[in-house]
């Protein structure tokens, strides 16, 4: 649930404040003092008169409730439901180097990309095709699009660490696996806005909904945790990727210029080129320093990328339920509290009194 102006739920503290001063109150309650000589015909007589002990707090927390739920419902709450977007192609481009042995990503590196990109299939909608490109002093195309994710599950398990890095390499590979039709015109307008980490739909100030722009036909992710070393210009090949219209997510892991790990290591993720990458091509550059941070970065893209959201306003139940608890408070309070006697209840000193 999200609300278009959280600011009002303050409000609810309000009602607690009232809440609390009332039960406040109820400690100052004087006791009742009888002066009547016969307690027994006293006894007798206010046995046909019901006791309000405790029924009485009834009427002021239902009020109280029912300010409480009229505060949500002017804070407009609301709901997202997810909705697939159309098909797209997605080809995951993962850095299988030596350096991708390091440990400062538990387990390792190249685990904690494993599993990370296994949990971004997991996020998409059926129908969706995804193929897989691992490098290292070259790259290879380890499984071709398919809609089948157990394929590219079991492709993505079976990736181990060896080599340099060739990221050029690795783009121009992912790219010539892309079916034709899946090329569209290149847009001048990146997916994100310059620094964004979250392409999700969100919600404007103004509480209208505020979505993704539509994603292309396919769509490349790269993660690397160092810098290229072999194989052709990687700004060349993004500049393919471009022409094609095939914007380029680009992960960074690991250490940032500072070796970390094991295996061959290097002096650490190429952010400048990893950021020129995706300006490049219209995508977005991440950088994920631990395991929580790239599976977050895997999670939101995948989402981003297979789901819509459309919001549906909620508030009117909560102002219905609110008018409903008040109107409730008002009834028992009316025939709780009225201590005036109804026709036929007998009195304490009598029916009919007079």
């Amino acid at each position: 649930m999200e609300f278009a102006v959280s600011t009002v739920l303050w409000w609810i503290a309000g009602g607690a404040v009232l809440l609390a001063a009332y039960a406040w109150s109820q400690t100052r309650r004087a006791r009742d003092a009888v002066p009547f000589p016969d307690v027994s015909l006293l006894r007798a007589a206010m046995a046909t008169r019901p006791s309000t002990a405790g029924r009485r707090h009834v009427p002021a927390v239902l009020t109280v409730a029912a300010l409480a739920l009229a505060a949500v419902a002017i804070a407009r709450p609301a709901l997202r439901t997810p909705i697939p977007r159309e098909r797209t192609t997605i080809v995951l481009v993962l850095d299988v180097s030596g350096s991708m042995t390091g440990r400062d990503v538990f387990p390792t590196r190249l685990e904690a990309a494993k599993s990370a990109a296994r949990g971004f299939v997991n996020t998409l909608p059926a129908g969706f095709r995804v193929g897989v490109v691992s490098f290292s002093s070259q790259a290879s195309l380890v499984q071709p699009v398919t809609e089948d994710m157990r394929l590219v599950r079991s492709a993505i398990d079976q990736l181990q660490p060896d080599g340099g890095t060739a990221i050029g390499d690795g783009l121009q590979v992912a790219l010539a696996s892309l079916p034709p039709e899946t090329f569209a015109t290149p847009s001048e307008a990146p997916l994100t806005q310059p620094g964004s980490t979250d392409i999700q739909g969100g919600v404007k100030p103004d509480g209208t909904p505020l979505t993704a722009p539509p994603i292309p036909p396919a769509v490349v992710l790269l993660l690397t945790d160092g810098q290229n070393t072999e194989g052709p210009d990687p700004h060349a090949a993004a500049s393919d990727a471009r022409t094609s219209g095939v914007p380029v997510f680009t992960i960074g892991m690991g250490g940032r210029g500072n070796p970390f790990g094991g295996g061959n290591r290097g002096n650490g993720v190429d952010e400048t080129l990893l950021q020129e990458i995706a300006a490049q091509t219209g995508g977005q550059y991440y950088f994920a320093p631990g395991a929580g941070e790239l599976n977050r970065i895997y999670g939101d893209l995948g989402r981003a990328l297979g789901w819509d959201w459309e919001r549906y306003d909620i508030g009117q139940y909560f102002a219905i339920a609110s008018l409903v608890t008040l109107t409730l408070a008002s009834i028992l309070a009316s025939w709780w509290l009225d201590r005036s006697p109804r026709p036929g209840q007998a009195t304490p000193f009598g029916a009919g009194a007079r």
